[in-house]
């Protein structure tokens, strides 16, 4: 089997704003292929320690191939929501890395390999099974979970997860096909789409797909991705030592709006009504580049999914 190429989003802006001494510990939260995992284990010494987390089994599979046998390396089948109180990472923390870390890095989304897989139904570009799981053992995949959508919880989904103005009579469309037997596979729910916002004039013009914005708000409504995420934030920096880094890839406006207010806040800056905030807020943390950085021209022509990339760094303080 040969393992699929990875290319890692914004690789360079990581490895330049990740203070890695030669002993690093370092928290992979989404270890996906590997790719970031290479190459900052490269940077590191024999003494490093790198714990790489992800829920997904076959990324897993494929990151150990990559990483080989790396003595520095450990890998937890854990979402990183749910890393915080895991008795296999406190363990290896109170082990590995009883200060805290000194860099962790968490690359949001779904993973190339899951989009090019038709088998795991995360996209409508070959046909597959609508599944959409980033952990295929477990919870409802994407045709139950609509299954148990009425009109409104669905359009609401569709709304506030893929930004889709035309929620509604998408909604409507996708439960009549659901209903009617005509919906199993993933260009099934890119057809019920296709019935609102017809695929071809929005081709014609060069615009993105209709689908694009549906099926982004059924994965993340499967997978849970933005419901917990300002929170398994704030336990990364408090994973943190003083002076350790926490770097945050993100790849649409939802995950990047979250990412930005919960590190503002962390930073100790207000973004509520008025501007100015009833009490002082802690300030945790310090903004690196605080507008954040976005991929090269020359990243974004040769690696296309990295154009909507947004990486956010976070600094720890005494």
């Amino acid at each position: 089997m040969t393992t699929p190429i990875h290319v890692p989003v914004l690789l360079q802006e990581v490895l330049d704003n990740l203070i890695l001494p030669p002993a690093a510990r370092i928290l992979d939260l989404t270890l996906g292929l590997g790719g970031h995992a290479e190459a900052l284990l490269e940077r590191c010494g024999k003494g490093a320690r790198y714990l790489g987390v992800d829920r997904d089994p076959e990324a897993r599979y494929l990151a150990r191939r990559r990483l080989g046998d790396d003595s520095r390396l450990e890998i937890l089948p854990v979402a990183y929501e749910d890393l915080w109180d895991d008795p296999r990472f406190l363990a290896w923390k109170a082990e590995s890395a009883p200060e805290g870390f000194d860099a962790i890095l968490a690359d949001l989304g779904v993973s190339t390999l899951q989009l090019r897989t038709p088998e795991r139904g995360f996209s409508f570009r070959d046909e597959g099974p609508l599944d959409m799981r980033m952990d295929t053992t477990s919870g409802p995949t994407a045709l139950e979970w609509i299954a148990e959508q009425t009109d409104d919880s669905l359009a609401d989904a569709i709304y506030q997860f893929g930004e889709e103005r035309a929620s509604r009579p998408i909604a409507r469309a996708i439960l009549k096909a659901q209903r009617e037997g005509r919906l199993a596979t993933t260009r099934d729910l890119a057809a019920a789409v296709y019935t609102v916002i017809p695929r071809e004039p929005a081709k014609r013009k060069g615009q993105s797909d209709p689908a694009t914005r549906t099926f982004q708000a059924v994965r993340i409504a499967v997978n849970g991705e933005l419901e917990r995420l300002a929170a398994a934030l704030e336990s990364a920096v408090r994973q943190l030592r003083p002076g350790g880094r926490l770097a945050v890839i993100s790849f649409h406006s939802l995950e990047d709006r979250i990412v930005k207010q919960t590190l503002r806040r962390l930073a100790g800056i207000y973004d509520g009504p008025g501007r100015t905030a009833p009490v002082e807020l802690p300030k945790v943390v310090k903004l690196v580049h605080p507008g954040g950085l976005a991929p090269s021209e020359a990243e974004a022509a040769a690696n296309p999914p990295s154009r909507s990339a947004r990486l956010r760094v976070a600094e720890r303080l005494p």
